[in-house]
Order: structure tokens, then sequence, then C-alpha cells
């Protein structure tokens, strides 16, 4: 059975409706936030703002329609996304701009109660038990869940509802800081330090629900390279990545050279350093799953800056 299994960052797919919300930022003296509404339904007036006060829009159009073409295009078997609001605006996106190419849509509210983001799945197979392990701890940090986000185990079946595979996906701590933060280095550090207790637990999970001979994979936002010390318990733990050499699909129409290796899905130039290309959207496979592998493949954008999305999507064919 041939299966294709892709990882795509689908940058703030959010409910155009869904602002129901946190108004008491303003009350505690915040500023006012200037918007303008139009509404053709009455009943469906919701307004949110985020963790940091800003009011939550959807993409513009041309952005959503330009990630759907992307995510269509190279004609996957199951998606692990990141980045969705929640599971209506992810069937209102399988609806309206995939055409309903994807049978089966999960979304499981996660821990991110700044911006709201979680971890989706849509699939063309069927899927059976699917597992949230937002309520998961590591044992240095006791005093809350290890996961800004979510790590999310959902079983693909076949017709006659067997497992064919059993995938993981998360979306890591992000390496971002905020400039108003007064020890910048600190901070980093820390970032780094969450996003390597997160991968530990990742680690430790998989290995108390999979055995060696089951095939598995992990895929997903890392916010880090594969190589980068925070991820160091992947590869520890016998995972293999399949990114290694991917296929380049889609040409970057662009005057900046472009780095040797293809394996890259986001790009970034901080101001007045070089240009930097890494592979932080990965997948990991299994040592069972790894020789059912047939061929990986990354989705090239078309601007180098952000085409609907600031992310490339990945994607592997396997022979199961």
């Amino acid at each position: 059975m041939a299966l294709t299994v892709g990882t795509f960052n689908l940058n703030n797919l959010f409910d155009r409706w869904n602002f129901e919300g946190a108004v008491d930022v303003l009350a505690n003296g915040t500023g006012s936030v200037p918007a303008t509404y139009t509404f053709d339904d009455e009943h469906r007036r919701r307004l949110q703002l985020d963790g940091n006060g800003k009011l939550l829009t959807a993409k513009k159009p041309e952005d959503t329609n330009r990630v759907a073409e992307r995510l269509l295009a190279p004609d996957v078997d199951v998606w692990i996304v990141q980045e969705v609001e929640n599971v209506d605006v992810l069937r209102e996106f399988n609806r309206d701009h995939l055409n309903g190419a994807y049978q089966h849509v999960m979304v499981i509210d996660g821990n991110d109660s700044t911006r709201f983001i979680d971890i989706g799945l849509l699939s063309r197979r069927p899927i059976g038990g699917v597992t949230s392990y937002q309520r998961t701890f590591h044992p240095d940090v006791p005093d809350r869940p290890i996961f800004s986000r979510d790590l999310v185990e959902a079983e693909i079946l076949d017709d006659r509802g067997r497992r064919i595979l059993t995938v993981f996906g998360t979306h890591l701590k992000s390496k971002y800081v905020d400039f108003k933060v007064p020890d910048q280095a600190a901070a980093e550090a820390a970032a780094q330090l969450l996003r390597t207790q997160q991968a530990e637990t990742i680690v430790r999970i998989m290995a108390s629900r999979m055995s060696t001979r089951q095939r598995y994979l992990l895929c997903g936002d890392m916010n880090d390279t594969p190589d980068s010390p925070a991820l160091v318990a992947y590869e520890k733990a016998g995972l293999v990545s399949a990114l290694t050499a991917p296929t380049e699909v889609g040409t970057v129409q662009t005057t900046v050279e472009l780095p040797a290796s293809p394996a890259w899905t986001s790009t970034f130039k901080e101001s007045g350093q070089p240009r930097t290309f890494d592979l932080i959207d990965q997948i990991w496979l299994s040592p069972a799953l790894a020789p059912r592998l047939t061929g990986s493949f990354i989705g090239r954008r078309r601007k180098l800056a952000r085409d609907g999305t600031d992310h490339d999507p990945a994607w592997i064919s396997l022979d199961l």
C-alpha cells in the first residue's frame, strides 16, 4: 500500500469571526484597539484578542487561497498541520478552499492561550484513535504542562479499519523572543531549554506507546534544526530523519543565492546578518518504518519572504 504523509505550518489559520474574549485587557490600561467590522450574520458577532491584547484577524483571502493551492498540489494522503485555531476553521478551510478533498478532519484544542494555535490533521484515510498529550509534565518542570501547544497521536487506518501507521504531530516552542524582554540571552536560553524538554518528553511518550517493531513517525514544526542540541533526543532514540536529501518541487523566484542543500523549509533575514535557511519542519521515522521510505519532498515557495505562509510543506511517500 502506498501512502503519502506531510507536515505544513499554515501560519495563523484563524476563524474570521472567532474573536470572543479578552477585552479585559483594555480595562487594564491597554490603549484602544482600532477596527472596522462588517457582519453579515448578527448571531456570529464575536471578538477576541490574543494574549498580548492584539485583535485576532483572519488571513487575507489571497493568502488563504495560496496556502490551499500549496497544500493541494502534492496530492498528499495525510497532512499534519500547525497554527490552526480550531476544528471549525479547518473544516471550513477543507470545504471552501480544498473542495472537500479530505474526508477526515481533526483538531484538538491545545495549551496555547496566547495565539490560540493548535495542531490539526487532514486525511483521506480513516482515522482511528486520537490522543492529546497536552496534560503531560516533564520531571524538571512539575508545575505546568510541558507542551506550549500539544503533542497529538493519531492512528491511520486501512479500509477495513486496521491500523497501518501511527502519526505523532507537534509544534515545539518558538525561538522568538519579544524585543521588550530585558534579558534577551536569558529568554533565548529558556526557550531552547523548553524545546529540549519537549523533545525529551516526546521521545519518552513514543517509547511508552510504541515498540521498535512498529511503524510510526513524528512530524511537525520543531522550531529548530535536526542537528540542534534541543533535538538531540530524536537521533538518540533511533529515529531517522526522512528529509536529509529531499526532492524540491517548484522553484523560488528570487535573485538571492539559495543554499546548495534543498533541506530547508524556513528562511529568515535578521538585520545586519546573512539570511539563514533552516529545516525546522521535519519528519522522523521509526526504525521499522525507515526502510519503507520511497521518497521525500519539499514544496518550494514562489516568493522568498512568504507565500501564503512563511513555511514550505514537506512530505514523504511510503510503501506499507
